[in-house]
C-alpha cells in the first residue's frame, strides 16, 4: 500500500466514527463515538413469518432488504449506509458473479406488483461482494458485504442500522426481533402476496446454546462468531429463505444489529435455536472496507472454498428450490 494512501486510511479510521457521530441532531448518551459503525443510523420512523412471527408493516425495518438472484428474492439483506449493505456468506455459494445480484429496499413484499415502479427504483446492483477472509464454506464467519453500485437514497421506508463494537451487553435479551421473507414452517413457503415476516425471539447465551446443541439426533459446538436466538421451546425462529436477514435489538432509541441469520437445525424445532453470526465480531473488518472503499476500490473477494456440511441436519437457512 502506498504510504500516503496508508496515512489517509488511519485517519480516515481514526475520525469514522467521531465524525459520523456528530452528524446527527443530538449525541446519545451511552453511545462513545467509536462504538457505533456509522451515523444516522437505527432509526424507524415506524413504531411498533419466519416461525411464529406475524406480517410486519412497511417502514418498521427500515433497513431490511431483499438480496435478489435474477430479480427473484434469494436472501435477506441489512442497510449499512448509502453504499453498502451486509448479508450470510453462504448465499453466493452457487453465484458469485456480482451481476447477477440486486438488493430491493424500502418494499413490505418480496413480491411487488409489476406496476409498482417504485419498487424497482428501489433496487440497487450490486457492484461487489466482499467475503470475510475467514470463511471457508462451513458455518462459522459466515458474514458478506455487498458494495452497491449507486447510491441509496434514504426516506421513511429505507434507512440504515447501527452496528456497535461488541454484543455482550444483549445476551439473555428477550426482546430482539429477526425479520425475513422466508419459509414460515419447515417445508411450508410464505404465502402471497409474500409479506415480510417478523417475530420476537430472545439471546440465548453460548453456554445454554452448547447444552442444547449437545441433545441427541445432532451434536454441533457453537464457538467464535456464532450467537443463538430463539426459543428454548421451540416456535420462533428463522427459516429457509431468512439467511442474510437481520437479528437487532434496540438500545437507547437506536436498533443495532447483533446477528446475521446463518443456520440452524430445521425451523423452530424445540431445543434447536437459530444460530446467527455476531456482527460484532466482525465490527473492524467491516469499518476498515468501509473506510477502504472511499480510498481506493477494495480488493476483489477471495473465492469460496466449498467444503462439505458436516451433517444432514445442517441447514444453511438459503431457501429449498435453489
Amino acid at each position: 500500500m502506498d504510504a500516503r494512501v496508508g496515512a489517509l486510511l488511519l485517519a480516515q479510521l481514526l475520525v469514522f466514527g467521531r465524525q459520523e457521530f456528530q452528524d446527527g441532531d443530538q449525541l446519545f448518551a451511552g453511545f462513545e463515538n467509536s462504538s457505533l459503525l456509522t451515523w444516522p443510523c437505527g432509526q424507524r420512523s415506524i413504531s411498533t413469518r419466519v416461525v411464529g412471527g406475524k406480517d410486519s408493516e412497511l417502514g418498521r425495518w427500515p433497513w431490511q432488504g431483499s438480496l435478489r438472484l435474477w430479480g427473484s428474492h434469494h436472501c435477506g439483506a441489512s442497510l449499512l449506509n448509502r453504499r453498502w449493505a451486509l448479508t450470510a456468506a453462504h448465499c453466493f455459494e452457487k453465484h458469485s458473479d456480482p451481476f447477477e445480484w440486486s438488493v430491493q429496499f424500502g418494499e413490505l413484499s418480496a413480491s411487488p406488483s409489476i406496476w409498482n415502479l417504485q419498487a424497482y427504483y428501489n433496487r440497487y446492483g450490486v457492484e461487489e461482494i466482499v467475503l470475510s477472509p475467514m470463511y471457508l464454506g462451513a458455518s462459522s464467519y459466515d458474514i458478506a458485504l455487498l458494495k452497491l453500485s449507486s447510491s441509496v437514497t434514504y426516506n421513511k421506508y429505507i434507512q440504515p442500522i447501527c452496528v456497535l463494537t461488541s454484543s455482550s451487553e444483549f445476551q439473555n435479551r428477550t426482546d430482539c426481533w429477526v425479520t425475513g421473507w422466508g419459509d414460515i414452517q419447515e417445508d411450508q413457503e410464505l404465502p402471497s402476496p409474500y409479506i415480510l415476516q417478523e417475530v420476537q425471539v430472545g439471546i440465548i447465551n453460548t453456554a445454554i446454546c452448547n447444552y442444547l446443541y449437545a441433545q441427541p439426533t445432532f451434536r454441533y459446538d457453537i464457538w467464535g462468531d456464532m450467537i443463538c436466538a430463539g426459543n428454548p421451546q421451540g416456535g420462533k425462529d428463522a427459516c429457509f429463505g431468512d439467511s442474510g436477514g437481520p437479528l437487532a435489538c434496540e438500545k437507547k432509541g437506536l436498533w443495532i444489529q447483533v446477528g446475521i441469520v446463518s443456520w440452524g437445525s430445521g425451523c423452530g424445532r424445540p431445543n434447536r435455536p437459530g444460530v446467527y453470526t455476531n456482527v460484532s465480531r466482525h465490527f473492524n473488518w467491516i469499518r476498515m472496507l468501509l473506510a477502504r472503499s472511499s480510498v481506493h476500490r477494495p480488493a476483489p473477494c477471495l473465492p469460496l472454498v466449498l467444503l462439505p456440511l458436516l451433517s444432514p441436519a445442517f441447514h444453511p437457512r438459503l431457501p429449498e428450490r435453489t
